[in-house]
């Protein structure tokens, strides 16, 4: 069975190192002209770290888990509020964790798969027929494709979804907030960001900085934005809107609005979630945030991008080629699931997130108790299973 993979970020790349091993043949088409750059740092656990575990990652995975001691609080003067250890906040996960750059979980998954899996970068799919015998796949670099399965993996403004399931309003919601990172060399005015993740929360918008490799700091914002409208943003538009809704803040941020306007990596865009009914359609299936992004502020995309790249791979395997019974199966697995996740997610971002000081208030009281081992043992993060 031959099978092509749009998109070649952790779901892409999770999914062709499966199906690989299951002994299909797969290719990936990628639009960006090689492996993306840092992005932001995320908490990995859950199903995406009992895929990790299934896959025999952990071990590669522990090599770019940053070894964070405490997440601060500060005011913005630049005076701490309270601090948290780290190590406590992995303990609600029982230790099942952890956290690195975006970027080099996408390069390990990469170096798994590239000597295996022939992966063609810049370039997208135009356009595509399918019927009962296959799918013809035409490419932006004018060749054509015949495959027996086409998996869209190409993120939350996948151009499979489009040509396939329809315009992208249709299933892409804002969360009305709105988020911007990039990262910058570090300098003496950040030498006291070392080995620490320091934030600031204001009613509707928060800034946080930390220490990545190579003497280099990254950044974090997010704003609520109400009138959001899921449209691309320039490097300049970004830049404004930036200044505008954090132009006034102190402690370090007046720095990190000047850096924004050099950053090469500068990314702004709208908080989603793309919400669909069903994954699959035809002999074509999306995967990772192309169908259940739950967004930023969930923490948990790439660790559902991994289980849903999984769950579709055991699928598959376990069928016999009966495409129709794997993406039934896959839609039945992974659907329901996400959809309660991204729910919670929903209810989440007004915590994480408070735009009044009273629930702003609320939320520090929660965060510093939570470390308690008597309130620890309460508290449990959501996530998704993943099949046997």
């Amino acid at each position: 069975m031959k099978i092509l993979i749009v998109g070649a970020g952790i779901a892409g790349l999770t999914l062709a190192d499966q199906l690989e091993r299951e002994g299909y043949t797969v290719q990936i088409v990628e639009k960006a002209p090689g492996l993306r750059k840092e992005g932001y740092m995320m908490d990995f656990f859950g199903a995406g770290y009992d895929v990790a575990e299934k896959m025999g990652l952990l071990k590669e995975l522990e090599k770019i888990h940053y070894p964070i001691e405490a997440l601060n609080i500060k005011r913005t003067d630049g005076t701490t509020k309270y601090s948290l250890k780290y190590q406590s906040l992995r303990q609600l996960l029982n230790d099942r964790h952890f956290n690195f750059m975006r970027g080099d979980l996408e390069r390990v998954l990469y170096e798994r798969i590239k000597d295996r899996v022939p992966v063609t970068n810049s370039t997208t799919i135009e356009s595509l027929q399918q019927d009962e015998e296959g799918i013809l796949v035409k490419l932006s670099n004018d060749t054509k494709l015949n495959c027996d399965l086409l998996v869209g993996a190409d993120g939350i403004h996948s151009k499979v979804r489009k040509l396939v399931f329809g315009a992208e309003e249709n299933y892409v919601h804002s969360m009305g907030y709105q988020t911007v990172a990039f990262t910058f060399d570090k300098t003496s005015k950040y030498n006291k960001i070392d080995h620490t993740f320091d934030t600031i929360t204001e009613p509707g918008r928060q800034v946080s900085i930390y220490p990545i490799r190579g003497n280099r700091i990254a950044t974090f914002f997010l704003f609520s934005s109400k009138g959001s409208s899921l449209k691309h943003y320039s490097h300049q538009e970004g830049m404004k809107e930036l200044k505008k809704n954090f132009g006034d803040m102190g402690w370090v941020v007046p720095g990190l609005l000047q850096e924004s306007e050099k950053a090469t990596d500068f990314y702004f865009d709208d908080v989603a979630q793309t919400e669909m009914p069903t994954w699959t359609k035809g002999r074509v299936a999306l995967v990772g945030d192309a169908c259940g992004c739950v967004s930023v502020v969930a923490g948990q995309g790439s660790s559902l991008a991994m289980a849903g790249a999984y769950t579709l791979a055991r699928s598959l395997g376990e069928s016999k080629n009966d495409i129709k019974k794997a993406l039934s199966e896959y839609d039945s697995l992974m659907v329901p699931q996400v959809t309660k996740i991204q729910k919670s997610a929903r209810q989440f971002a007004s915590f994480f997130l408070p735009e009044s000081k009273w629930k702003l208030m609320f939320r520090d009281i929660t965060m510093r108790a939570s470390v308690m081992p008597i309130i620890r043992n309460f508290l449990k993060f959501k996530s998704i299973r993943v099949p046997k």
